[in-house]
């Protein structure tokens, strides 16, 4: 896999369900968590992934939550270990580790799989009278100005790569 494949699939994970996690005096690691039952995606991304950064396999993660019918959520967690790439991210992605939308990155990443990834993080297919209506892509987490930002990335991909 080639550099840009790579940074695209981290583009579609850090826009969709993976961060950079940080303790205070440590470096950054990158990380990812998914439902039980997404075990089989949680495995795949860490296949892609795994020789491109320091990946440790999906672990099993309880987590006690009140606030559910079960009072726990359980999670499979693919956490890296330390490298100078995450580092480097993580001094993208985030301002006071705050996650910011670093433009000019996911502007040279956004390809066809960085946009599958974060569908598959975040998206859903919206369908009406059993005909897909359109794709929705979660920007909850988003700025109202950053949410402008991947619609115009989107529209720039729609004009690269334009419908068959």
């Amino acid at each position: 896999m080639d550099k840009h494949r790579f940074y695209s699939r981290l583009t579609g994970k850090l826009l969709g369900d993976g961060c950079i996690t940080q303790q205070s005096g440590r470096r950054p690691r990158f990380q990812f968590m998914h439902r039980i039952e997404d075990l089989g995606w949680s495995t795949y991304c860490y296949e892609q992934l795994k020789d491109f950064l320091p990946l440790n396999p999906p672990a099993y993660k309880k987590v006690i939550d009140p606030r559910t019918v079960a009072g726990f959520t359980e999670c499979f967690v693919v956490q890296s270990r330390t490298d100078d790439k995450i580092t480097l991210l993580e001094s993208l992605w985030y301002e006071d580790r705050k996650k910011q939308l670093p433009l000019n990155f996911i502007e040279e990443y956004l390809y066809e799989e960085a946009l599958a990834w974060w569908y598959q993080d975040d998206g859903h297919l919206k369908v009406a009278d059993s005909v897909p209506k359109k794709i929705i892509l979660s920007t909850d987490s988003f700025s109202s100005e950053e949410r402008d930002t991947p619609n115009y990335s989107l529209y720039n991909f729609k004009s690269i790569f334009p419908p068959k």
